[in-house]
């Protein structure tokens, strides 16, 4: 670390100055290269959360750490969890309670609340009351299946209902899906709600249009609005188009390059044999 980022930090967070480097620093130092952390990624989380610099060791860091592999957050994992969000180990015992207790509430079992919070540990940032549940209620209110969205997306629960859930949910419903057809997409593709409306829904759902296909091929496969429109949807869609064979979106896209040539040649054998 250079002199100037030190004294960022010490602008940012001024006890970070008047932590003994013997006693606090050099043991976080060991402690993260122990769990895996690179050298070189250590000033990143430093500067982050230098409040890490100055939590005990004994008494909090590492008692939260068993807690939190009691859980179920996979212990081989410390260092990608770390390096993702360096304030997961600053929380307080009570903070940490409070959000298993609410996915345990959600029916999410233990087991599975570890994997949440191993991969997305800014969950834990995350307030119970202004966060969680109202998006919780949000969700279920169109019928996702909140325990399972929460496993499968869980950085859609950190997201402001009015500002970013609603305003997708309307879109489906102004182009006329049902609250019904909505809810089975989230299920189905726990990620919609993530997406901008400008740069993915909107410009992927007009070329839809233009390929024809019912509108119930998005309720099936919504997944659709995860593919690149230049790299994967036009090149296949052209593709498919000028081998005279139509395919489901399901099969157009999830398959890999070869599979799709493969499928694509059976269409077009298949259509000149009952021509």
């Amino acid at each position: 670390m250079d002199h100037e980022e030190i004294k960022n930090i010490v602008r940012k967070f001024p006890a970070f100055a008047y932590y003994n480097v013997d006693r606090k620093i050099k043991p976080l130092v060991e402690l993260l290269i122990e769990l895996g952390v690179p050298r070189s990624s250590i000033p990143g989380i430093i500067k982050k959360r230098p409040q890490l610099c100055g939590i005990s060791m004994s008494d909090n860091l590492k008692p939260m750490m068993v807690f939190l592999e009691n859980i179920g957050v996979n212990k081989a994992q410390w260092s990608k969890v770390i390096c993702r969000f360096p304030a997961f180990l600053t929380y307080s015992r009570n903070k940490v309670e409070t959000t298993v207790s609410f996915l345990t509430e959600l029916g999410v079992s233990k087991e599975h609340i570890g994997k949440i919070l191993t991969r997305c540990p800014h969950l834990m940032s995350y307030s119970v009351d202004d966060n969680l549940r109202p998006t919780a209620e949000y969700f279920r209110s169109i019928g996702a299946d909140v325990a399972s969205l929460i496993q499968k997306s869980p950085q859609a629960f950190g997201l402001n209902v009015e500002a970013k859930l609603k305003p997708i949910t309307e879109f489906f419903l102004e182009r006329g899906f049902s609250m019904e057809e909505v809810g089975v997409m989230v299920n189905r593709f726990g990620i919609i709600h993530t997406l901008s409306l400008e740069e993915n829904l909107i410009p992927k759902y007009e070329f839809f249009l233009t390929m024809e296909y019912p509108r119930g091929e998005l309720v099936k496969f919504p997944q659709y609005f995860g593919y690149s429109l230049e790299q994967r949807i036009k090149p296949r869609y052209a593709q498919m188009t000028n081998c005279g064979v139509r395919l489901i979106l399901n099969q157009m896209l999830s398959v890999p390059d070869a599979r799709f040539e493969e499928i694509l040649k059976k269409k077009e054998e298949s259509s000149l044999r009952r021509q």
